[in-house]
């Protein structure tokens, strides 16, 4: 038996593990320390906190706006994610009537809006939710069918209808929701907010670090540990 081969081979995987397992505790212990300290629980709702901020500017209002809005629509069965895309489809209708003249706003202003002492400077500068509530509020004046209802607020955003328990009687259900969400603590203001979210923002960016880190030291290690594996392979074919 030839020891010196064999110790020769122990030495080197020993120096090939050895540089792995300092790579890889160094990024254990560094995210050991962020996800132990900060908690697993806090990251996660960090990362919630940053998609309601996204939902938010997506629909054209504040982070706080939107909570209290989408506590509200959550009781008629909206979700958030499909608040946002509503208020954005709101935001995009008016936007186009007031650049062209055209789209789905055009029915209403032919049709509608003439009846109930409308007109399109009424829209100018207002956010989503108000657009929406005076479009609503238009509707209701003009005393149309559950049908034509339907189609108009339809022809404003897709699944809109759902919001009308809350719309009606100048939003009521909204304005009461909303001040019940304030009034049980569930509101993150926007300061909050903006500073949740960069915390999950640097930890997004502190995981790309790691995974880099790791990245360059597999790398580093790739060629000595293949070598131990070709040494090693090359030993079991001779002995």
């Amino acid at each position: 038996m030839n020891y010196d081969v064999i110790i020769n081979a122990k030495d080197k995987t020993g120096g090939a593990l050895r540089g792995i397992t300092k790579g890889i505790s160094a990024i254990t212990a560094a995210a050991t320390v962020a996800t132990g300290a900060i908690g697993a629980l806090i990251l996660r709702n960090a990362g919630l906190v940053k998609e309601m901020s996204n939902q938010a500017r997506v629909a054209g209002v504040s982070a706080s706006e939107f909570q209290k809005l989408a506590f509200a629509a959550k009781t008629v069965g909206i979700e958030q994610d499909k608040l946002s895309d509503i208020l954005k489809d709101v935001n995009d209708k008016v936007g186009d009537f007031m650049q062209t003249g055209a789209g789905p706003m055009a029915d209403f202003f032919e049709n509608i809006a003439p009846k109930v002492g409308l007109t399109a400077d009424m829209f100018k500068n207002l956010s989503g939710p108000d657009a929406l509530q005076l479009y609503v509020d238009g509707l209701e004046k003009a005393n149309l069918s559950q049908a034509d209802m339907t189609f108009y607020m339809e022809a404003l955003a897709s699944d809109l209808t759902g919001l009308l328990p809350l719309l009606q009687n100048g939003g009521r259900g909204f304005a009461t929701l909303s001040q019940q969400a304030m009034d049980m603590g569930l509101i993150l203001d926007d300061i909050s907010t903006r500073s949740v979210v960069q915390l999950s923002n640097s930890f997004d960016t502190f995981k790309s670090i790691m995974t880099s880190v790791g990245n360059n030291i597999t790398a580093g290690v790739a060629p000595q540990l293949q070598g131990v594996i070709d040494y090693l392979s090359d030993l079991a074919i001779k002995y």
